[in-house]
């Protein structure tokens, strides 16, 4: 059943929706950001929506504002009565400053985690990227831009399914597109054809054998000249990489701020929780306190808030 309150989370590569139910809709902005407008009309959703958004990074404009513009009036043509949030938390329904409301999605999440929580460190990783996010004594002290968040290691740049796996991989390997973490993701089991939402990277299918074939090529090589043991062993650098890094970002925002919770949700929460262990830190699952809409958090997260904020 509908809820009255929706959630939006509209990204480079998905749109994630909370209406009571969780959807997450591969929709490439750099592709189809001309298709928006239709493509939230057919949603469905009803009464008042909260959207947060990154997708305006899509190299389809010229700069994060122009993207920002593009989304939002998209949206309010979209859907009667439409929220946003700008970066200092605030609810707004207009836009003043469009590069305040660039990549905003953590923030809902962290604000409706701060309910609860006082000291943590947020964490969501997705199909591209993985935010961390620390918290202290209810306080945000993340950068708030992009550009600010992957210097001191608040965004790190990868993510369960789009990311190049020459990004990961330690070994000496080609540079070139042929695999993804998805591929790597999927030849150890932690997701499956349908998780794997995205393209692939040759255009071929999603099968483990295929998945091993584009694994194989990268290290420039067919899968029956290396075998699937050495592709599985590639596969699980890939994932003991993406953990080992979490796991040293965990480790420096502790060390910084004294925090010792890490709080996780995402498609790629099954490798936070091996990070936040890595690095001897409490994990709190939002999977397990919330079920499925873990995927699709920031979309949750500020259907919630608006919801909140109308009672209030």
């Amino acid at each position: 059943m509908k809820t009255s309150y929706s959630g939006i989370d509209i990204g480079g590569a998905n749109i994630k929706v909370y209406d009571g139910s969780s959807r997450i809709c591969y929709f490439p902005m750099w592709q189809r950001w001309k298709e928006l407008g239709d493509f939230l009309k057919g949603l469905g959703l009803e009464g008042r929506v909260g959207v947060v958004l990154t997708g305006e990074l899509a190299d389809s404009f010229s700069s994060k504002a122009e993207g920002v513009v593009y989304i939002t009036n998209a949206v309010r043509e979209a859907f009667d009565d439409v929220v946003f949030i700008d970066l200092d938390g605030n609810l707004k329904r207009e836009i003043d400053n469009p590069e305040n409301f660039a990549a905003n999605n953590w923030v809902a999440s962290v604000k409706f985690l701060s309910e609860e929580f006082a000291d943590f460190i947020f964490a969501d990783m997705g199909s591209t990227t993985t935010d961390l996010i620390p918290v202290k004594d209810g306080k945000i002290l993340a950068g708030k831009t992009d550009f600010e968040r992957l210097d001191r290691k608040e965004l790190l740049y990868f993510g369960m399914l789009r990311t190049p796996s020459s990004f990961l991989v330690k070994r000496n390997c080609s540079s070139e597109f042929f695999s993804i973490t998805g591929d790597a993701m999927l030849v150890l089991g932690l997701i499956d054809e349908t998780a794997y939402s995205c393209e692939t990277p040759d255009g071929r299918g999603k099968s483990s054998a295929e998945c091993m074939q584009r694994l194989a090529r990268q290290v420039c090589a067919d899968l029956h000249e290396v075998g699937e043991d050495y592709v599985i062993g590639l596969a699980g650098e890939i994932r003991d990489e993406m953990v080992s890094r979490v796991a040293k970002a965990f480790e420096q925002k502790r060390n910084l701020y004294g925090i010792e919770t890490a709080i996780g949700c995402g498609i790629g929460e099954v490798l936070l929780e091996e990070a936040a262990e890595l690095a001897e830190m409490e994990y709190v699952s939002l999977r397990e306190r919330y079920g499925e809409v873990s995927d699709i958090f920031p979309a949750f997260a500020m259907a919630r808030l608006v919801e909140l904020d109308d009672s209030g």
